[in-house]
């Protein structure tokens, strides 16, 4: 990703911040953004609305079904935003033209069946969409991602849970009040209506809770893409490659400020505070100390006359048909009897409710372990010859590693660009070259997410002969590429000769 063609300004935020850049920017491309999302769910709404609603006559299942395909139409609004944080925002038809492609390559199985009620569901979503990772590379990730910002998320989702509940609520009783009284029949009460549900008041509980949940719902996914985006920048510091990148522009116009930029890089890497040795051995030594005595402090508390008493309880409980009946007893007044009765009837109809959905989750629990079965019989190959490979990413931190796009003698053709003076050309070709013929000779998993640090780790973990070699390179390609110092050529000349050394006994062999 190109990170100066970002339209936002990137800078240290706590949570709420970001949470807060992401539903102002949404609203500031409005109009794309909810041009493709009614295009997508307002057919969907309508369809549902005809089966269900006038054709059966439940229109509580189209509240349901919409909300169950949220993670859905969640995909589409990501993409707009997504590429319009980066200055490109997708037209309509370009936006529908990608939607296929979003549902295939983002988990959408998953997202509609055991992770449907994540409450980190908005950070997660980038990392399936956005990066692609599958397997234990993408619960990796994952983790690595929640581990500041997952309360933030959390809460993130039940806020927009309450906003929609706080606007839906407010917008009934809106409508109530502005319901004329000679309209409504004799003896009709709001009780009464909630247990009866007649087709015209279930549309006007449930449609005002769709209109809600429809235009909040690209805020949430801007907010949790925000969030998401200021974790990235935390982790892999995209503002001071920016600060750097700006800085190195004008060292060509003044000189002398490349030591001031080395300044700046020294005082942010030691302004991160490490634990020191001491205070870790006291940490430990502490907790040793609690272990050793808590044995006798739950001795002490067992001893203790307030544990192991007995106590008497008196509970009020439903006295049956059968008991004799006190005719003195106590009778309610009319007034709270229909309350009572209304309330009644009311959560018998959330019991029937939740027996039906207790239903629907069983029936989509066995749907979802047959997508697990065949995404496991897919994943690991059951239906695959057993030795079949895996074959290795077609691109790996931006760069083309497939090895017909490499030349037949890379080390001359690397030493053909910095005889020419193309030094950037020259190491870029070597640093592909040694990232293909891992990929490709050695079998390093590299996966397609990887950045150019990642892959020197994999490296480090499953080629460790290539390690030093592909670590010198890094260096001088983050050194050229990062902070626009002056790479000697005779330092390079030496990774050329040296990548003869490493890599051509590795296609020999």
């Amino acid at each position: 990703m190109d990170l100066e063609r970002l339209s936002v300004t990137l800078r240290p935020r706590n949570h709420w911040e970001a949470i807060d850049l992401g539903v102002r920017f949404a609203l500031s491309r409005a109009r794309p953004l909810y041009a493709a999302w009614f295009a997508l769910t307002l057919p969907v709404l309508a369809a549902l609305t005809l089966i269900f609603a006038l054709w059966l006559g439940e229109i509580s299942w189209v509240l349901l079904i919409m909300w169950w395909l949220k993670p859905v139409f969640d995909r589409l609004a990501l993409h707009v935003v997504s590429h319009a944080v980066f200055g490109e925002i997708p037209s309509l038809r370009q936006s529908l033209h990608a939607l296929p492609g979003l549902l295939r390559n983002s988990r959408l199985l998953a997202a509609l069946t055991w992770e449907r009620f994540s409450l980190t569901r908005s950070i997660r979503l980038p990392v399936d969409q956005l990066e692609g990772l599958r397997g234990k590379a993408g619960r990796q990730r994952k983790s690595l991602l929640g581990r500041r910002i997952g309360s933030a998320a959390t809460w993130h989702t039940l806020a927009w849970l309450h906003l929609e509940t706080i606007l839906w609520t407010g917008l009934l009783g809106l409508v109530w009040l502005l319901i004329p009284e000679d309209l409504m029949p004799a003896g009709v009460t709001l009780w009464k209506l909630l247990t009866a549900q007649p087709l015209w008041f279930s549309c006007l509980l449930y449609l005002p809770l769709l209109a809600c949940s429809l235009l909040l719902e690209p805020l949430y996914v801007a907010g949790g893409f925000m969030l998401y985006l200021k974790r990235r920048t935390d982790l892999e510091a995209w503002d001071v490659e920016l600060q750097f990148r700006r800085l190195a522009l004008s060292h060509t116009m003044r000189s002398g400020l490349a030591s001031v930029c080395v300044a700046i890089l020294l005082g942010l890497l030691l302004s991160v505070a490490t634990p020191s040795p001491a205070e870790a051995a006291d940490s430990a030594s502490l907790r040793e100390t609690q272990i050793s005595q808590s044995g006798e402090t739950i001795k002490q508390v067992m001893q203790d006359p307030a544990f192991g008493k007995e106590e008497t309880e008196r509970r009020l409980h439903w006295r049956s048909s059968d008991e004799p009946k006190n005719k003195d007893a106590f009778k309610l007044p009319d007034g709270l009897r229909g309350l009572f009765q209304g309330l009644e009837g009311f959560f018998e109809w959330i019991g029937k409710a939740l027996a039906m959905l207790g239903r629907i989750g069983g029936w989509l629990l066995i749907l979802a372990a047959l997508g697990l079965l065949l995404y496991l019989a897919s994943r690991f190959g059951w239906f695959r010859n057993s030795g079949e490979a895996k074959a290795p990413p077609a691109e790996l931190a931006g760069f083309d590693i497939r090895p017909q796009s490499l030349p037949d003698d890379l080390a001359s053709a690397a030493h053909a660009l910095l005889t020419a003076g193309d030094a950037r050309g020259a190491l870029s070709l070597l640093f592909r070259g040694s990232l293909s013929r891992l990929a490709h000779r050695e079998q390093v998993a590299f996966a397609r997410g990887d950045t150019e640090g990642d892959c020197l780790d994999r490296t480090r973990q499953q080629a460790a002969a290539r390690a030093p070699y592909l670590a010198r390179l890094l260096g001088c390609w983050q050194r050229l590429a990062y902070a626009h110092q002056v790479i000697p050529p005779a330092e390079i000349e030496a990774l050329c000769q040296d990548w003869r050394k490493h890599f051509e006994e590795v296609s020999r062999g």
